[in-house]
């Protein structure tokens, strides 16, 4: 199984980042070939209607779209920005919902979550999962929006900045079931192992 995680915010210091290294190990530890994609060096410009170059791409650009097309499992990871989700992934969103990058939305499942430093994250997965699912049916794909959300509460209490976990038990469970059930649904989908 390919698994992208997309860890969706520029901001230096965030705590996707986080979040997306705990799901990078938990899927290697599957022996699952995990990529992170870390918006930290997220060039795309302020979407105004015109097309990015996908000819050619920054190297940022280029490791996305290589990434996200070759994946099975694509996670969208997003911190709560006042109830919603990152400035980023809606500017992504928008440069890739044309009929260009259908690949991008076919024989896939995407899995959400919601980071935050306190209580907080489920605002955005469900942004997120209604946005991506509108994507899917225009642009004619077959794919599908895991139903199982995760929400990181806490999270710089929960994990370090390599991503592991600062203590044992419900945080750590929780992550863990979200990842082994998200690989699971992939399995029933796509039929990859």
């Amino acid at each position: 199984m390919k698994v992208v995680i997309l860890s969706g915010t520029s901001r230096k210091g965030n705590n996707t980042i986080r979040v997306a290294k705990a799901i990078d190990t938990l899927h290697k530890s599957l022996n699952h070939e995990s990529t992170i994609v870390d918006f930290r060096s997220y060039d795309l410009p302020f979407f105004n209607g015109e097309p990015v170059d996908d000819a050619n791409p920054t190297p940022f650009r280029e490791n996305l779209l290589n990434a996200w097309a070759e994946a099975d499992l694509v996670y969208i990871l997003s911190p709560e920005y006042n109830w919603l989700i990152s400035p980023e992934l809606a500017n992504m969103a928008n440069h890739y919902s044309g009929g260009a990058h259908k690949a991008l939305y076919d024989n896939k499942v995407f899995a959400f979550v919601g980071v935050s430093s306190g209580i907080g994250g489920r605002l955005p997965t469900m942004q997120l999962s209604s946005v991506f699912e509108k994507l899917i049916f225009y642009l004619g794909g077959q794919a599908v929006c895991s139903p199982n959300k995760f929400e990181s509460h806490y999270t710089p209490a929960e994990l370090d900045e390599n991503g592991l976990f600062i203590k044992e038990g419900g945080y750590a469970s929780r992550l863990q079931g979200f990842v082994e059930y998200s690989a699971r649904l992939c399995n029933r989908f796509t039929g990859v192992a």
